[in-house]
């Protein structure tokens, strides 16, 4: 028998074999216990009820970052550190500080099989998102955004109006498209569950519907009754957390409520502050917040405003706060070499972004800030300025990191230190009837430009200190801000200081005329370099980091800036010319003032007729 197995093939005995083991296998049985399947989540909001208590004992409120909420929305928080691959390591090794251990980290984000489908429901969610058609448009995203909430259950919507008196005409148009808003949903089938209040607020919050309500016409009348709040505060955050936690466990019925706040606002909001705050109940309660508001000024606080006053009369370019896009500046204050109103569409441009607070909120709730009005000026292509989406984590961790980096310390106070919002016109042309005039006429040239060059110099001085940390700069943001610092101040300095020395050389040497009968010098911009191969160094440094900025970011504002400094050469040179001195004494209008000794331009001003009175705006 043993000789017989032996000679078996032995894939027969391999089946023997495999046959007995599973004979053995079939008689053994093991029962479990049976457990409930556990109710499908339809809802982002069904991960707590709303009655259960949370315990903040272990996390603050300032310490949730990203997607270490309650909230399984795609947050610009998370966007970020999925589209910039070089900071993920950083920030998961900075994250592992600040959040719960059992989070997921950043850079696995875009391996959850959950990501396409909140893409899904949720498309625009998390993000600033243009809108077209201004406050119409708003209105119509907002309607789909209600409906889509009553699909799943009833629905509280909570509108709150800043009351200042710039928002009038929206406060209007969005009261005369109440009524379309809501015959919308009903046409829908939609209005059943819908409860609505309104609030204003300013300095101080007003309740204007003590208990939320369905009724559409009392809606109007409630938008329209409200008050200009005339303090120029708007302290939006605290206006949020006070309605919210009045309202945060209205129910409107049995069972549990979707609740969702919609801010109507031109401003940034002045109450900051209170943004980590609000942001933590928001999530702790599950309120969405939403708004319709103005993209912040590009790197700048403040943004501009047409204001209607009640007898028509209309302010234009009132200051309001709008900005900036991000935490910290990441751009210096400084105008344009040529005079007031050289630049200015650069200046009061945006990114298309919202100001950092309000998007923030919205980003983290799971909401959306609508733009409804971008300043005028350059608009760019939204695919290339994704790569340079804000920083929306909280300030104490964007703050901490900036101190840990040179280059970023040194951008920042440089931007916060120093504001030039003009650059002084350089007088260009000088009489020289003969020496004594024409000293005196460069010896007051040259005063302005001595503030200018102690302001230039001190940007310097602070950039300067980060150059050594700029490689370390990995964000593009970063990155494009600094090089564009740089380059700028640079190219300041060479101007100001080669058009100091042209006029010392001018004023201690005179030159001489070629032609006769002239006797004015004109000092023309020009690329040639004459003061020197110190100041020829920087003009060179100054034009590479432009250039660099150019073509590194195009399409985006560093460049449209970079393109702009560049378009002034950078050195000087005279030139001679004939002026006729009897005209000018004689008004008239077409020729130069400016080189007019001092007491023959009072004689000249005293002819012009007065302008009339401006009215003084009222705070916004």
């Amino acid at each position: 028998m043993h000789s017989r197995s032996r000679d078996l093939p032995a894939w027969v005995i391999s089946l023997i074999v495999n046959l007995s083991v599973l004979l053995v296998l079939h008689n053994i049985v093991l029962e479990l216990p049976w457990e409930r399947p556990t109710t499908e989540i339809t809802s982002v909001f069904d991960e707590q009820p709303i009655e259960q208590e949370y315990d903040f004992t272990e996390v603050s409120a300032t310490d949730l970052v990203g997607n270490a909420g309650d909230s399984i929305v795609l947050t610009p928080t998370m966007q970020a550190a999925t589209a910039l691959g070089e900071k993920t390591e950083q920030l998961q090794d900075e994250l592992e500080e600040l959040v719960n251990p059992t989070a997921v980290d950043f850079s696995e984000m875009t391996d959850l099989p959950l990501q396409d489908q909140l893409a899904t429901i949720f498309e625009n969610r998390g993000q600033t998102d243009k809108v077209a058609g201004g406050v119409e448009g708003a209105m119509d995203r907002i309607t789909y955004e209600i409906a889509t909430s009553l699909k799943e259950r009833r629905t509280f919507v909570l509108w709150l109006f800043d009351a200042s008196g710039s928002l009038r005409d929206r406060r209007d148009s969005i009261a005369d498209r109440f009524e379309l808003v809501y015959d919308q949903l009903q046409t829908q089938g939609k209005t059943e569950g819908l409860h609505t209040a309104i609030v204003s607020y300013g300095a101080s919050t007003n309740v204007l519907t003590p208990k939320p309500i369905t009724d559409v016409p009392t809606l109007v009348e409630a938008v329209r009754a409200i008050e200009v709040d005339e303090s120029g505060i708007e302290n939006v955050f605290g206006a949020v957390y006070q309605t919210v936690d009045q309202w945060k466990n209205f129910q409107g019925g049995k069972g549990r409520c979707n609740k969702m706040v919609f801010i109507v606002t031109d401003e940034r909001g002045d109450d900051i502050q209170g943004l980590e705050e609000t942001i933590t109940l928001c999530k702790r309660f599950g309120v969405r917040v939403y708004t319709v508001g103005n993209a912040a000024i590009f790197g700048k606080r403040e943004g501009y405003v047409d204001y209607r006053e009640n007898d028509g009369y209309v302010h234009r370019n009132v200051g309001v706060d709008q900005g900036p896009e991000s935490a910290f500046p990441h751009q210096i204050k400084l105008a344009f070499w040529g005079g007031p109103g050289v630049g200015r569409e650069l200046q009061r441009m945006s990114a298309g972004y919202g100001p950092y607070g309000l998007t923030r909120l919205c980003a983290e709730t799971g909401g959306v800030f609508f733009i409804t009005d971008e300043n005028k000026g350059f608009k760019f292509d939204m695919a290339v300025m994704r790569e340079y989406t804000p920083d929306y984590r909280p300030v104490r961790v964007i703050e901490t990191e900036i101190r840990e980096n040179p280059a970023k310390t040194a951008l920042v106070q440089a931007a916060m230190a120093v504001e030039i919002d003009e650059v002084p016109l350089p007088q260009l042309s000088f009489r020289a009837d003969n020496d004594t005039i024409l000293r005196q006429q460069i010896t007051e040239a040259q005063k302005p430009l001595a503030d200018f060059q102690y302001h230039t110099n001190k940007l310097y001085s602070l950039l300067e200190q980060g150059t050594q940390s700029r490689n370390s700069l990995k964000a593009p943001r970063w990155r494009a801000g600094f090089d564009l610092a740089m380059g700028r101040v640079q190219a300041m300095r060479v101007r100001a200081h080669g058009y100091n020395v042209m006029l010392a050389d001018m004023k201690s040497m005179p030159r001489s005329f070629q032609t006769e009968g002239n006797n004015l010098w004109v000092l023309t911009p020009s690329d040639k370099i004459e003061t020197g191969p110190t100041v020829r160094k920087s003009a060179e440094q100054a034009t590479t980091l432009l250039k660099h900025v150019i073509d590194e970011h195009s399409g985006t504002p560093w460049a449209a800036l970079a393109e702009r400094e560049l378009r002034q050469p950078l050195g000087w040179e005279w030139s001679e010319g004939r002026i006729d001195i009897e005209a000018i004494l004689a008004g008239d209008q077409d020729a130069p003032p400016r080189l007019l000794l001092e007491e023959e331009q009072q004689r000249v001003d005293a002819k012009r007729p007065k302008p009339e009175p401006v009215r003084t705006p009222p705070k916004l």
